[in-house]
């Protein structure tokens, strides 16, 4: 057996790889079965002593129609973040298709470089778990087929040379060093490249954090939670029945239940559109306070002044794959724990709680709210802290004239009563008027007129047209987002006081574990209106047959085993993905502490045994002194140790195998090679001492005939079994000492 033995397999190995790193970033599991089978049909077909392989011209034909394919592909769907999608697409069929031609070594080398341009395209869409163990295990492979292709090349390199050389004569042909001691070396050489390259690379991790968060959206589909809305993508939102985390909903008597309508968790609060850049924003936080934990997830801290009442519900939340600093809460909290020391910023005009994470490695991974699912004018007072409410908004805030035109409308068609001017100093009668307009848009955006479809690739953009007014007048179909920024876009242009949320909608119950199941396709956009002084109302002009349909995704027999995945999943996107410049400085001081910690701990056993020691011998104050010195002593006794095994062995090294007296006496030859290299002649292995001699005669013959007698001396303890006295020993040191100083020396030139 030769290391070279499986070659081929390890090529086909590394663009399988590539494929399925691929397949897992871009969700692309069809185009990756594909080029799977085809790649382990490769070994069948094209490799082996009938190999069949494409001819060179066929396979570049081949090559150029696929990558006018993918150049049509651009050209049809132009978007920048689609470009990496296509240039592994194209690398990985391209690898593919190189597997049945006749490689050569460096054809291997192209093959390698195409799935590593794979890889490296497909991690700007993904950050799962399943696609970083799949890129460790690529890297690895990466390492080993390129030093295996270094050794490929050299062999056949030197098999040419050979054929050249001896055309004309039979002679055997080149064969490899076999045996298992060759293929043991090299795969030790392998590891430790491995286990160097990986420590490099965790070096250059922990030094440069990811600039983003962990819950930062990827290029190209998009699926789960996203802290803003941006209506100037045309992707597609992928369908992910991956569980995010967990919710138990408790009534006041602590018992599990399930609430009546699905429950709208808010993450995010939006209320301001820009036109320019086609985003929700987020209003600010001037308000912000902070709330602290201790780790006990049963004792909450308030939020606000208010106390948790007994007729509040208990909203328990465990982390399954999404590490995120965003607290995701039912409207309204009034207090919260969790299962580890946190800092919360929590803000009384929005209500959104978010993880400060000063300090702190990582994300939490179990939290508990008491809310208030409606709480009534004293206790929303408390909880804000504020005497009176926020000031009503007197005009409208919506800077799109023609969302305006188009409200009026469907208003006059709908309610036209409720174009009539009204006073907002009439108290009660103008808060039923906002919540009136709402219920009415909101029934018109449910209405027949607008599809819902998770595929965004269909609308046009128009750059000189505001999106929210082309779902609303043109085309009429789009997610969530659409939907609820057309319903707060509408309500906004009539000064009605609304804004956006995004978070999670809990739909799946299971009735087993009594709790919530939230997965990445639950993540949710919709609206709340300000329906009273202190109190905002829900309204989604998503329909609930709408959620019930994506609901009802694929489940497969895997999903009964996630509770294994789940804990592994959670701390790669905890501690991973989200390592930031926070993390790092966490860890930094985490570690500063830990090592003064150990060297205090260390440095005051030190003084605890001295002083034993001290009290044991009863040597008074300038014992210390003495323990000090006996300590040096030792120290340098080791040294001296442990220079003396490693003389002993590179001694050994030298004379080859020998009883242990021959390796004693003839150490001198040790400092003899020393003197040859300094003198620019060091000695080759496969070059007997005697032959050495001759060629650092050629260039030293002052050295050489110093040294000769030393040679002499050497072949006779070596082979002839001779011994040194004490005299001989003494005077051997001395002419080896003298080598050595000439050997530093010039050598005279005689004229």
């Amino acid at each position: 057996m030769n290391p070279l033995s499986h070659y081929s397999r390890h090529v086909r190995r590394e663009v399988l790889l590539a494929i399925a790193a691929y397949a897992v970033a871009l969700r692309a599991f069809e185009l990756g079965f594909v080029l799977a089978v085809a790649a382990i049909a490769s070994g069948y077909i094209a490799e082996g002593p009938r190999g069949r392989t494409l001819p060179r011209w066929m396979a570049t034909g081949g090559a150029v129609l696929i990558m006018v394919w993918m150049v049509f592909t651009l050209l049809n769907d132009p978007e920048t973040e689609n470009t990496m999608s296509v240039l592994g697409r194209l690398s990985c069929m391209l690898a593919t298709l190189r597997l049945f031609e006749k490689r050569t070594p460096r054809d291997d080398r192209q093959v390698v470089v195409l799935s590593v341009v794979a890889v490296v395209a497909s991690s700007l869409y993904s950050f799962q778990l399943l696609f970083g163990l799949l890129v460790v295990v690529f890297a690895a492979q990466t390492i080993h087929l390129i030093m295996l292709n270094r050794l490929q090349s050299g062999f056949e390199k030197a098999r040419d040379d050979r054929r050249k050389l001896i055309a004309d004569v039979p002679v055997p042909p080149l064969e490899l060093v076999t045996g298992r001691a060759p293929v043991r070396q090299f795969r030790l050489l392998v590891l430790g490249c491995v286990v160097a390259s990986f420590v490099a690379a965790s070096m250059v991790f922990l030094i440069f954090p990811r600039a983003n968060e962990g819950g930062g959206r990827s290029l190209g589909a998009r699926t789960g939670f996203a802290p803003r809305v941006d209506l100037d993508r045309n992707d597609r939102v992928e369908q992910s029945n991956r569980e995010v985390f967990t919710v138990q909903w408790s009534d006041p008597r602590g018992e599990a239940i399930q609430w009546p309508q699905p429950l709208l968790l808010r993450g995010a609060v939006l209320g301001r559109w820009d036109p320019r850049t086609r985003r929700w924003l987020e209003t600010g936080r001037s308000e912000a306070r902070m709330v602290e934990t201790n780790g006990d997830i049963t004792d909450y801290e308030r939020l606000g002044s208010l106390a948790a009442p007994r007729t509040a519900y208990t909203q328990t939340v465990t982390m399954r794959s999404l590490a995120t600093e965003r607290v995701f809460a039912r409207w309204a909290p009034v207090a919260i724990s969790c299962d580890e020391p946190r800092t919360f910023v929590f803000d009384p005009r929005s209500f959104e709680i978010e993880d400060s994470a000063t300090g702190q490695i990582g994300r939490f991974s179990t939290y508990s709210l008491k809310v208030l699912p409606s709480p009534n004018q004293e206790e929303m007072e408390r909880l804000t802290s504020r005497g009176s409410p926020e000031p009503r908004m007197r005009s409208s805030v919506f800077a799109v004239g023609e969302v305006r035109q188009e409200a009026e409308r469907i208003l006059k068609e709908q309610a036209p009563r409720l174009l009539e001017p009204i006073s907002v100093e009439k108290g009660e009668e103008a808060w039923r008027r906002n919540r009136r307009i709402a219920e009415v848009f909101t029934d018109y955006l449910r209405g027949p007129d607008f599809f819902y479809t998770l595929d965004l690739r269909r609308i046009v953009r128009r750059e000189n047209r505001d999106p929210i007014v082309v779902f609303l007048k043109d085309q009429r179909y789009g997610d969530c987002n659409y939907f609820a920024s057309a319903l707060c876009a509408l309500c906004q242009s009539m000064g009605v006081e609304a804004r956006m949320l995004t978070g999670f909608v809990a739909i799946e119950y299971d009735d087993a574990l009594d709790h919530y199941v939230v997965r990445e396709s639950n993540a949710h956009a919709w609206v709340e209106v300000r329906t009273g002084p202190w109190s905002w109302r829900e309204f989604d002009p998503t329909s609930s047959e709408v959620l019930e349909e994506l609901q009802e995704y694929r489940r497969s027999w895997a999903d009964n085993f996630r509770w294994i995945y789940d804990r592994f999943d959670f701390l790669w996107n905890s501690r991973i993905v989200a390592f930031n410049s926070d993390t790092q400085v966490a860890m930094a001081g985490d570690a500063s502490a830990f090592a003064g910690d150990r060297l205090r701990g260390v440095l005051a056993a030190l003084q605890e045994v001295a002083a034993r020691v001290n009290r044991y011998f009863m040597l008074g104050p300038a014992g210390y002194i003495w323990l000090g010195v006996v300590t040096v002593a030792v120290l340098i006794g080791f040294m001296a140790i442990a220079s003396f095994i490693r003389r002993r062995r590179r001694v050994r090294v030298a004379i080859g195998v020998a009883p242990a007296r021959v390796i004693r006496e003839a150490a001198f030859y040790l400092d003899l090679l020393e003197a040859f290299a300094r003198a620019g002649c060091p000695k080759p292995v496969h070059v007997t001492p005697l032959a050495h001699l001759d060629v650092v005669r050629q260039s030293r013959p002052d050295l050489a005939t110093s040294a000769a007698p030393l040679v002499d001396l050497f072949y006779e303890i070596r082979f002839g079994g001779r011994r040194l006295d004490a005299t001989t020993r003494r005077r051997v040191e001395a002419e080896v000492r003298a080598v050595l100083d000439s050997a530093t020396r010039s050598p005279e030139v005689t004229p």
